[in-house]
């Protein structure tokens, strides 16, 4: 009855791990479509980007709480010297399952936390690139309103210099 009972936990464990990977994964196809879009200083497709990301991030968090659940659950089964330790992950709560429900579930914890580093590393990565990208891209727009707004010249159709002719211009780099 009670090994019966871990089963059925530890299956559900590994449901949610399973959920989880699957959105690390589509994060990471989301992070890889985002280093694109800064290649190619597409910054409206960055935005885009990142409101799926949001939703994505929303999931992973309830799936988060729901892992958080399981593993306090299987904590209470496994025994009363387990339920008062907080700091243990579920990776360190697979060395105290039965050898069976252990090879069931290390695999899946393995996988999620090589996905969930490789997240954060190229999340890290791609944050720091597109703020570049927006300094840089502000700085352009800056640089155009203050010709502009200096009354030295202003640019034509091809992006030249070309008349000197006053406009008085403001671009709002917040937007």
């Amino acid at each position: 009855m009670i090994e019966e009972s871990l089963s059925r936990q530890v299956d559900s464990l590994v449901e949610i791990l399973e959920a989880q990977a699957s959105d690390f994964t589509r994060l990471l196809d989301h992070i890889g479509q985002g280093e694109a879009a800064v290649r190619s200083a597409d910054v409206s497709l960055l935005l885009e980007i990142c409101r799926d990301e949001r939703v994505i991030a929303a999931r992973l968090q309830e799936l988060e709480r729901h892992r958080v659940n399981g593993v306090r659950r299987l904590k209470e089964s496994l025994g009363p010297e387990l339920r008062d330790d907080a700091t243990m992950r579920t990776r360190d709560l697979c060395g105290h399952l039965p050898a069976v429900l252990r090879q069931r579930i290390e695999p899946v914890v393995e996988q999620l936390r090589g996905l969930a580093e490789e997240t954060a590393r190229r999340s890290s990565i791609l944050r720091a690139a597109a703020t570049t990208l927006c300094r840089h891209l502000g700085g352009v727009i800056q640089a155009v309103n203050s010709s502009l707004a200096n009354g030295a010249t202003t640019y034509g159709r091809r992006g030249r210099i070309e008349s000197p002719e006053v406009l008085h211009a403001t671009v709002d780099i917040r937007r």
